[in-house]
């Protein structure tokens, strides 16, 4: 090593010393950031294995598109990874339920829900990433967060509803990146902003679908994904043989297709890996109403819905019963009543399974007459 090169290595020692962190390093000290992995693989291979750790993804649309869906989907997998995640709430309320359908642990999950302003969720996420407890970080929405400057003065008297507050979120969301965009970076946590569509272009011969909330926010963001519904021809369906009577009482049966979910399309609008999809690629992916992005479990038969009233479907589910097509009660030995191993669907869509009924042996009557000899 040259006395060029010995001085170099001092000055940056030096100066890191003086900084109280590595400001410098040298290129071959470039780490690879990690990933979390939402556990859909078409959709990790889409963008790369993940999102990327010490970044920000942006994921846009319109309304029921999958967007919230695809979020909690990551957030259970983050979990199952022993990962610590903030889930922030700016939009509606969300029912538990619901993030236990995508089989999130609640007693492990950060919650911010209806945050009083902007700068108080994103002061969340800086103290969050300055302490470095954090892995992932969600905002559900950007469009949900109501910057101060909206609601008070500077002298912290409440604004009228009816004063104009051009561009507030823009600017922002442009001061919050350049103060704590260095600590995500730092903390290595992965924040996942959800954004909702709006129509730009108003007042001229064209307009779009945009990004709300100004150029910062895509100037930082290491990927963009846009959704959308694609075709309805494009569903997925399911068969189900449909029992009913006809108008002359007699039983019949047709098999029905029925949309049981949409086709999400993803479009990768922007993206700084180079293992992720290209610029502008599309992508398709099904969601299941009762499964979410998981395709549910093939059935080898078609399930069966029963029609009608109650009084009918108690009719049919006999006859079905007699000719074997649904599953009769069966007697044990140990006095308790089990089925064979089948399911069928009412037409509520509930899929139905028989459970272990006890059953009660009525004491037999002695017969009349004199006993038989033995």
């Amino acid at each position: 090593m040259n006395e060029r090169r010995k001085k170099l290595q001092e000055t940056l020692k030096g100066f890191n010393k003086k900084q109280k962190s590595e400001v410098f390093k040298m290129g071959n000290e470039i780490e690879e950031l990690p990933l979390i992995p939402s556990g859909i693989q078409a959709f990790d291979d889409f963008i790369g294995g993940g999102f990327k750790r010490g970044g920000h993804t942006i994921i846009w649309g319109n309304y029921s598109v999958g967007k919230t869906a695809l979020v909690l989907t990551t957030i259970a997998n983050a979990q199952k990874q022993g990962l610590i995640v903030c889930y922030v709430n700016s939009e509606k309320p969300i029912e538990p339920e619901r993030f236990k359908f995508f089989g999130i642990n609640l007693d492990e999950m950060v919650y911010i829900e209806a945050p009083e302003n902007a700068e108080q969720a994103l002061e969340a996420m800086r103290t969050l990433c300055k302490e470095k407890v954090i892995d992932l970080f969600i905002i559900d929405s950007t469009n949900g967060l109501c910057p101060k400057s909206v609601q008070e003065d500077s002298k912290g008297k409440e604004r009228s509803l009816e004063k104009k507050n051009v561009a507030s979120l823009a600017l922002t969301l442009s001061n919050f990146y350049n103060i704590v965009n260095s600590y995500v970076f730092r903390s290595r946590a992965s924040v996942i902003w959800i954004g909702q569509g709006r129509t730009q272009g108003i007042g001229t011969f064209f307009t779009r679908m945009g990004l709300s909330g100004g150029n910062a926010q895509e100037f930082y963001a290491y990927q963009i994904i846009y959704m959308r519904r694609g075709a309805g021809s494009d569903s997925p369906v399911a068969k189900f043989k449909d029992y009913f009577f006809d108008g002359d009482e007699k039983l019949r049966y047709k098999t029905t297709l029925e949309e049981i979910g949409f086709d999400a399309v993803l479009k990768m609008k922007k993206t700084n890996s180079s293992k992720s999809a290209r610029e502008h690629t599309e992508m398709n992916m099904a969601y299941y109403y009762e499964t979410g992005f998981y395709a549910p479990v093939e059935q080898e038969e078609i399930p069966i819905r029963i029609l009608g009233s109650e009084e009918e479907k108690v009719k049919i589910e006999d006859i079905l019963k007699e000719k074997d097509i649904l599953p009769k009660f069966v007697v044990k030995q140990d006095g308790k009543i089990l089925t064979e191993n089948k399911d069928y669907v009412l037409s509520d869509n509930k899929t139905v399974t028989f459970e272990t009924k006890e059953v009660i042996e009525k004491p037999k009557k002695r017969g009349r007459g004199r006993p038989k000899s033995k």
